[in-house]
């Protein structure tokens, strides 16, 4: 019988801690665990929600200090061998803690295992997000058993205690989000696999659109570090791909020809705005497509703004990156 310690990071998780908890609780009575949730300074109802369920550890930190040190505080306190993190905003499949652990244990090469997200958001009140779960999901779909990634998706993984506490856990970073890449790179430099499987998905508590733009600014100064040092892209339905790089510079050449186009020979303009447009819907065409199947055709014309709205925010992420390295050349 599997011995497992299920780690929930929660910040302001009113409105989705109930439903996590009640099925993580469900769940755990397949096999020995505990459940410990670690409150990262939540201004909302989420310790007294949490407090509710007497079976579960609280841990109520004094400062907000993000996910991944939230993560690490419960894994410090954790009793078993095996940790299983979940994410406070997302409902879990049946078995599926079950079936990460299983798969964990199946292959000393692999040190972590992840679920997929399910086409299915539990944000009901922001229609935009609705094109930030496409978003989320896409790359997942045609998955049929289990896929090998370059990161950690640290929303819903298993990992043996052992092995995270060598690799010093996740790496606090500022706000939410990021640490997945780090520890991920950190597993595949020790020759070590990070999957995920079918098994194990979830629906998620997707963000606004708005929400997404702030976070992706962030996240992609973040990512920026290790994918210099990896010097290649991940693989479809990882944050960083090839086809992302391509339509980001089919964004960012938008851009530069409506800057200068008081400069340009309007019909010079319409051309070349038509070709790179053309290019884009090339390149995104699978995602569109993907979208239309799932949303409908207002979804796929929406996706249209959504892709250059997230681009926005990945080329304002590639500027905070190059202000973070004058700022800190500066200070030395």
């Amino acid at each position: 019988m599997y011995r497992v310690s299920i780690i929930i990071p929660a910040y302001n998780s009113e409105e989705t801690i109930e439903l996590c908890l009640e099925k993580v609780i469900n769940e755990s009575k397949n096999f020995e665990s505990e459940i410990i949730v670690v409150d990262d300074c939540s201004n909302d109802r989420t310790v007294e929600i949490v407090e509710k369920f007497k079976s579960v550890k609280l841990i109520k930190l004094s400062k907000n200090k993000g996910a991944g040190n939230a993560r690490n505080t419960g894994a410090k306190i954790a009793k078993y061998e095996t940790l299983c993190f979940v994410d406070s905003d997302i409902i879990i499949s049946k078995d599926s803690i079950e079936h990460l652990v299983k798969r964990l244990h199946q292959d000393e090469n692999i040190a972590s295992v992840s679920g997929i997200p399910e086409i299915s958001n539990l944000d009901f009140r922001s229609w935009t997000s609705n094109f930030v779960c496409l978003r989320s999901c896409y790359g997942n779909e045609n998955i049929e058993k289990e896929k090998e990634f370059s990161h950690s998706a640290c929303e819903f993984c298993a990992i043996s205690k052992e092995f995270f506490m060598q690799m010093g856990g996740y790496k606090p970073l500022r706000n939410s989000g990021g640490e997945e890449f780090y520890l991920g790179y950190q597993i595949n430099q020790l020759n070590k696999k990070n999957i995920r499987i079918k098994d194990a998905s979830y629906k998620a508590f997707f963000v606004s659109l708005y929400s997404r733009f702030k976070r992706i600014i962030d996240r992609t100064e973040k990512y920026i570090h290790i994918l210099l040092v990896k010097k290649k892209f991940d693989p479809r339905g990882s944050f960083a791909t090839s086809n992302q790089a391509f339509s980001c510079l089919m964004t960012l050449l938008f851009l530069v020809l409506i800057l200068f186009s008081f400069n340009l020979n309007k019909s010079f303009i319409i051309f070349g705005l038509l070709i790179l447009f053309i290019f884009q819907i090339i390149i995104e065409y699978k995602f569109l497509i993907f979208a239309k199947k799932h949303f409908g055709l207002k979804m796929l014309l929406f996706s249209l703004f959504g892709i250059q709205v997230i681009n926005i925010g990945i080329l304002f992420g590639v500027i905070y990156f190059f202000l973070q390295i004058f700022r800190l050349k500066k200070l030395r």
